[in-house]
C-alpha cells in the first residue's frame, strides 16, 4: 500500500529526578516490536485484532505498510507503553509517538 504509519518508540523517564539546570531527555528505544491493531469502532485507546508487528531501528523509529482505516499502536518495551490512536489516510503514512514507561521514579 501507498499508506501506512511511521513513527517513533521512546523510553522514558531516563532518571530518578529531573529539573530545569539537569533536564533528563527520554531515549529512543531500539530495535523493539511495535504491535498494530483493529480499532475498535467508537472506542477510543482500545486494540482489537493484531494487524501488523514490525520492530524499531536502532534509532527507535519505525514504518509499517496499511490500508487506510483507524489502528491502535503500542510497542513492548520498558514497563509499559500507551495505546496510541491513529488514522491512516489513503496516501499517506500518519506520524505517531509511542511512549513508554521506564518505571525510574
Amino acid at each position: 500500500p501507498d499508506s501506512g504509519l511511521t513513527g517513533v518508540v521512546h523510553l522514558g523517564p531516563q532518571c530518578p529526578v529531573e529539573n530545569s539546570k539537569e533536564p533528563c531527555d527520554d531515549r529512543a528505544a531500539p530495535r523493539v516490536t511495535v504491535i498494530v491493531s483493529d480499532q475498535i469502532p467508537g472506542e477510543a485507546y482500545v486494540a482489537g485484532a493484531e494487524i501488523a508487528r514490525t520492530t524499531t531501528a536502532a534509532d527507535g523509529t519505525f514504518t509499517v505498510a496499511l490500508a487506510p482505516g483507524q489502528y491502535v499502536v503500542t510497542a513492548e518495551a520498558g514497563m509499559s507503553c500507551e495505546l496510541i490512536d491513529a488514522r491512516v489516510a489513503r496516501g499517506t503514512y500518519a506520524e505517531v509517538d509511542v511512549p513508554c514507561d521506564t518505571g525510574i521514579r
